[in-house]
């Protein structure tokens, strides 16, 4: 999810060693839907766009493809509903762009910041990858999927002890764009904790986890140790264990673990090999946190107060009620979860 920047006239081109990020420039207010923009901003060649976040009560934007062509109807962007609870996204849901679009269009009342992010695959790792068993299952460390540690800005990390589960999908990137899945990780990152307006502003990787579609997991939030994932350094795996706050559900991060499966899952399910490190990674977790996984939670985040009763392991859409609209984790991987906690029972 590596991006570079323009902004109309001035091109500003950021490479790490993992992604470069392809950003497009600034949009004033438009008319209809029906109006024929004057330019439009390319997009050709990139995988999603999104705008800078609105006040709450500004009137819904929606942006629109050219392709063919022609422009297609208004699409509504969505707020976020991803991030820390502190610190709410400055880019809005993403939106992927349509096969084939070369232009892109904002339709809104007010001047809106618009980001366009196109993947470039990074350089090889060349270094060991330091993998950690902590849990009873393997995950690369942030070492070893190459975590610029430079970039990590959330500062001191904040613990609570575990209550639920959510399981997410990245949508975009899918992974497919990459040689190397480490690299899609980076990516996340990157978008995740980068400032406005090359990422989300967060500081650190929102998920505690990620899973790719080779079954590989990998570590995601830091949690104050290379050494193991998720949890508050010295901690056991027991009832009652801290979990490191992430930003993965506006307004409901505290105590809840974020799991997220590389790929879009709205029409189609996951590989075999990422169910089955997703099953044992629900089953180790749930297990050593004597989590019943059909169990609906009464969930209190001890941060802000929110409270909310919710599956034990939920999809990011379960909890809509709290951080707003999302589609996320797809249809089809939303709808196996049932199954995927039965199989955490055997």
């Amino acid at each position: 999810m590596v991006v570079t920047q323009h902004i109309r006239i001035d091109r500003r081109t950021l490479l790490t060693g993992t992604a470069a990020l392809t950003a497009a420039g600034l949009f004033g207010a438009r008319g209809s839907a029906g109006a024929t923009p004057a330019e439009g901003t390319d997009c050709a060649g990139a995988a999603f766009t999104a705008l800078r976040d609105t006040e709450p009560n500004a009137k819904p934007a929606s942006v629109r493809f050219r392709v063919a062509g022609k422009w297609t109807d208004p699409i509504p962007v969505r707020r976020t509903a991803h991030g820390r609870d502190d610190r709410p996204g400055k880019l809005s849901e993403i939106v992927p762009i349509p096969a084939g679009a070369d232009k892109v269009d904002v339709i809104a009342e007010n001047i809106t910041l618009p980001g366009i992010f196109a993947p470039v695959t990074a350089q090889p790792f060349k270094t060991p990858v330091t993998t950690s068993y902590a849990w009873g299952f393997p995950a690369v460390t942030r070492s070893g999927w190459g975590a610029d540690e430079t970039l990590q800005t959330w500062g001191e990390p904040e613990y609570a002890p575990a209550q639920v589960i959510t399981v997410h999908h990245t949508q975009i990137p899918t992974g497919q764009e990459y040689d190397d899945y480490r690299d899609t990780v980076r990516g996340v990152y990157r978008f995740h904790a980068l400032p406005d307006p090359d990422g989300q502003g967060w500081g650190d990787l929102g998920y505690h986890l990620m899973i790719d579609p080779n079954g590989v997991i990998y570590s995601g939030r830091h949690p104050g140790t290379d050494d193991a994932p998720i949890f508050k350094p010295g901690t056991d795996l027991k009832p009652g264990a801290e979990v490191v706050t992430a930003g993965h559900v506006r307004g409901a991060n505290s105590g809840n673990i974020g799991i997220c499966l590389i790929g879009d899952f709205s029409r189609t399910l996951p590989s075999k090999a990422a169910l089955h490190s997703l099953d044992i990674v629900l089953t180790r977790l749930c297990s050593g946190l004597g989590i019943n996984p059909f169990a609906q939670i009464n969930y209190v985040n001890p941060a802000n107060g929110v409270t909310a009763v919710k599956p034990a392991v939920a999809g990011h859409g379960d909890w809509q009620s709290v951080c707003g609209e999302t589609t996320c984790p797809g249809d089809f991987l939303h709808t196996i979860l049932p199954l995927l906690t039965a199989l955490s029972q055997l």
